[in-house]
This record gives C-alpha cells, structure tokens and sequence, in this order.
C-alpha cells in the first residue's frame, strides 16, 4: 500500500503556486540551505579523488532520477492511461526520450560533462544549470505540488534534481576543482543562449507543437500571484524573460568571481 501511493504521479497537476512562499516552501528551501552546508562540510576538504568520486555519484543519481521517472510515467499509462495524472505517457513519446526544458536538458547534459569532463561545455552547463536549479527552487513549479503532508517519488524526484543542478556546479567551484573564467562569457550568453532557445522553439513548433517550453510560447505567471510578471501580455513577457535570464547569467558570473577571489585562491595561495 505504501509503495502504491509513494510511486505515482497523482497530486502532479495541481497548482504548486499555492505553496509559493508559505511554510512547504520555506521547508524546502531550509533543506536546500541544510543540504548544502552539510554536503560541503563533509567533501569540500576532502583529497581531489575523493571529491571526484563524491561528484560523480551526485551525477549518476542525477541521471538516474531523470529516466526513473520516465520509467514511472510510462508504467502508469501502459496501466491506467492518463488516468491518474498528465504525466503519465506511453514509451514512445518525446518526453521519455529528451526535453526542451532548460532543467531537463541540464538533467542529461550535466551528468555527462561532469562523468566525460567534456572542457568545453563546463562554462555553459555549469552557468545554466545554477540559474535552472536556483530558479526551480526559488519558484517551485512542478516541485511543490498536492498534498505537502503526501511524500511521493515524483516530488523526491524533483526535489532532488533541482537541487543536485544547483549543488553540483556550486561545489565543483568552491572546491577550485574548476574555475569560471570570466573572458568566456560570449560563449555562454549569446551563444549558449540562443542556440537553448532555438532548441525550445524546435521542440514547441515541431516536435510537440502547443508546448510552452522555457515558457516562449506564452506567460505561464499571467494572472498569477507573482508581482509585475502576472500582468505582463504573453509575447512582451519573452523579452522580460531574456532579460531576466540575462540578469541571471551576469549575477551568477559576477558572484562566482567574487567568491573564487575571495576564498578559492587564497586556498591555493
């Protein structure tokens, strides 16, 4: 009976934005705040080996939670279709496979970069997967949903992702095992920008036209409980949208840099 009602999507499509900023989401942004000092404590200082094996655990569950999930959506639709929640979908659909999300690309292209250490990558998934995860957790939709008292496995799951795209990055940084180099930011935000959003097009008016992927397609916060972005005409909200992104890559960069200058490099000194 527990692993029935722990394994499925049921709860999935009700509004998350009900727990906006009340005490579920304070509780998991205590825990994301908990995780972090707790994990750093326990690794940061720990031999180069160490920390690489510790990483690369963190990215295989990272991987592993991406497609268990697809497994638990396929079950429920070859068991009781769409049933129980929107989620749930036959194997041969695009979402089992790949995602236009920038979440959902993170949650594949992360794992690999950090298990093949593919150099060229670092500076942009490592960017964009901060500013997903941050994102994600600072506005839980998908994460937080349902019954907050009903612990299921799609809520472990998202609850873990996000914050396995925020910690990962985070941690490769502040243990100096790799550094954020400044003079490369054109090959983050312009380029990596505009060659994620072709790629969300792509998906929105090809492979699953009337998805609203990176939200380009409409304003998913219109009429809702976030200031300035609930009133803003869907269309106009892409560019607050690009700004914001925008804002978020400068942010991150400028943070980053402060904190290597600070603590990484006298640690190396």
């Amino acid at each position: 009976m527990f692993l029935s009602s722990f394994f499925t999507s049921a709860g999935m499509d009700e509004s998350p934005s009900a727990y906006l900023f009340k005490w579920p989401h304070f509780l998991y942004l205590a825990l994301v705040a908990a995780g972090f000092i707790i994990l750093l404590r326990l690794f940061l200082h720990r031999s180069a080996r160490t920390r690489r094996i510790f990483i690369i655990i963190l990215a295989v569950i990272l991987f592993l939670f991406k497609y268990a999930g697809e497994v638990l959506y396929v079950w429920e639709w070859n068991h009781y279709g769409s049933a129980i929640s929107s989620f749930s979908h036959p194997f041969l659909d695009v979402r089992t496979f790949i995602s236009f999300q920038l979440c959902g690309i993170n949650n594949v292209l992360l794992p690999i970069v950090v298990i093949f250490n593919i150099k060229w990558l670092k500076d942009f998934v490592y960017t964009t997967s901060i500013i997903g995860g941050l994102a994600a957790i600072l506005y839980p939709v998908g994460i937080l949903f349902g019954d907050p008292f009903v612990v299921t496995f799609p809520m472990v799951r998202t609850l873990s992702v996000h914050f396995l795209l925020l910690f990962i990055p985070c941690f490769l940084i502040a243990s100096g095992d790799f550094t954020l180099v400044v003079k490369n930011w054109w090959k983050t935000i312009p380029a990596g920008c505009v060659i994620m959003y072709l790629w969300a097009m792509f998906g929105n008016l090809v492979i699953d036209p009337g998805a609203n992927n990176m939200y380009l397609m409409e304003n998913p916060f219109l009429g809702g409980n976030i200031p300035i972005l609930n009133s803003i005409p869907s269309g106009i909200h892409v560019l607050v949208l690009l700004f914001m992104v925008f804002l978020g890559f400068v942010i991150v960069y400028t943070s980053v840099n402060a904190y290597t200058k600070r603590y990484v490099g006298k640690a190396k000194t």
